[in-house]
Formats: structure tokens, C-alpha cells, sequence
């Protein structure tokens, strides 16, 4: 499908489709305004008898906010999973959500993993590395991510502790000593950083060798420029934006990585 994004002169916005054929709508959200142009390209279809047009999100929309953290604020990704709903897609494929909330509010949800992006990740890198998740939760998905692209390595897992009284987190590693291995943190999402820099400092006190960090989703063009100074290697997606200011930063096109799965080849993010 190809489609143009326009304004009016008081800054309104409107969808121009020049071609339904495969029907299906690849947009980043990193706006409402570009939620609403989502449904203003919807309307166009369904108004010329279009079927069956399905959605591809790189990067969920408000997905961090995936509950009412507090009764006085709002419920942000229940209200745009609702606004995804009313536009009926028949299929709304995401790649790699930050929760299961994300699924269970959109229907007709179909979730593409990173799969295809860690495989590019460790044929991109020198020697095997040591996976390491961030913590608990991710190291659950991270060990079903290792058992599907075939990793043979180790795979460890941080966490987190909090002090009781003060109320401080503070970041554990069981392994005292990583013996000089390369280390490759992997987590579905960045937004400054602070989490992965206090991990490198930990991990270089625990004799780790290289490191490097992948995350699917880099949430701001702008991260705590620290990064670069703890890792030798950063790597991630333009599911949220297309450049991102880190020097060693490498940047996988999800297009081609998925390329024969979800998109066709004509197609962009």
C-alpha cells in the first residue's frame, strides 16, 4: 500500500492513498498525531471497499505505561490500544512489546520477536559472548529467545534489590567472576539508560571482558551519552526513530531483518 501523509494550512492532517494493493499500513508511533493518521489512512480504506488491511507497529505506542500506576493518573496504554481497536484492523502485528498487556488490549495482536535481530547481533560480533537479561523478568524470555536461535552459550541473568528503609535499588550479579568473557546485555527496551550503565560498572568489577548491549526499542534520539563510554558495541532497531546520538551505535532496519515474515519488499519503516 502506498500512502502520503498531508496538511491542511491550520496544521490538520489528512491520509492520501495512491495504491490499496497489499493492503497493509507500516507506520512508526511516536505521536497521537501519527495514531491519528494510522486511522485517517484506515478511513480511506474502508470507505473504498478495502478488506482485510492489517497493521504493523515497530515500536507499541505508550507501551511502559502498561497499567494505572496510580488512581489520579491516566491508563495511557489501555486508551490507545482502545483507538487501535476502533480502526478493526485484521491484524495488528508488534514487534516485541514491553508487556503482555500490550496483547491482551489489541485485538487480533500477533507478536513478532527479536529473534532475527539478536541472530543478526551475535553473527555481528567478534567471538560468543555471555548473554546477560537485566533482570528476572526479561531473563524468562531471554532463555526462550537463546532455545530458539540455537545459542549453546551461558546466559545469566541480573536483578535487583531494595533497600528497606532508604528505598534504594541496587543492582545484583550472582556470578562474582566472568573470567574475561565478552558480555552481550539484552533487553526489549532503552530509554536514557541509567539501568545499563550502572550494569556495566558492575560488570567490570566482575572481570567481564567486552560488552555489549542490544535492545530492540531505543525510546529517545538522545540517551545518557555514558553508553558510550561502558559499551564497546550498542545495538538496536529503527522501530522508534531512524538515528540516534551514539557514535557506536549500529542500527538494524527492521524491514530487512524481517523481510519475508511480515513485510513485502516494497515496503519501509
Amino acid at each position: 500500500m502506498k500512502y502520503t501523509r498531508k496538511k491542511y494550512p491550520d496544521g490538520g492532517i489528512y491520509a492520501e492513498v495512491q495504491d490499496f494493493s497489499n493492503p497493509q499500513i507500516v507506520e512508526r508511533i511516536n505521536s497521537y498525531e501519527d495514531l491519528f493518521f494510522i486511522k485517517s489512512i484506515k478511513d480511506v480504506c474502508d470507505f473504498n471497499g478495502v478488506t482485510d488491511v492489517e497493521l504493523f507497529i515497530p515500536c507499541m505506542f505508550q507501551q511502559q505505561h502498561d497499567r494505572r500506576f496510580a488512581d489520579n493518573e491516566s491508563f495511557e496504554l489501555r486508551l490507545v490500544a482502545d483507538f487501535i481497536n476502533s480502526c478493526n484492523f485484521s491484524k495488528v502485528t508488534i514487534f516485541h512489546p514491553h508487556s503482555d498487556s500490550t496483547v491482551m488490549g489489541v485485538r487480533n495482536a500477533r507478536v513478532v520477536d527479536n529473534s532475527a535481530f539478536i541472530s543478526q547481533v551475535l553473527k555481528d560480533l567478534e567471538q560468543e559472548p555471555v548473554i546477560l537479561s537485566t533482570d528476572a523478568g526479561s531473563f524468562k524470555w531471554i532463555n526462550k529467545l537463546a532455545d530458539k536461535i540455537k545459542f549453546e552459550g551461558e546466559v545469566y541473568s541480573a536483578s535487583k534489590s531494595r533497600d528497606l528503609i532508604t528505598h534504594k535499588l541496587t543492582q545484583v550479579i550472582e556470578n562474582e567472576d566472568f573470567e574475561g568473557k565478552d558480555i552481550l546485555v539484552i533487553d526489549d527496551l532503552c530509554v536514557f539508560g541509567g539501568t545499563f550503565v550502572g550494569l556495566a560498572k558492575l560488570l567490570k568489577e566482575r572481570n567481564a571482558g567486552k560488552l555489549y548491549l542490544a535492545v530492540s526499542h531505543m525510546t529517545v534520539q538522545n540517551p545518557n551519552p555514558e553508553l558510550e563510554k561502558c559499551y564497546d558495541k550498542i545495538f538496536t532497531t529503527n522501530s522508534k526513530f531512524g538515528y540516534y546520538e551514539l557514535n557506536n551505535l549500529t542500527t538494524y532496519d527492521l524491514v530487512y531483518l524481517l523481510e519475508g515474515t511480515v513485510f513485502n519488499k516494497a515496503q519501509t519503516v
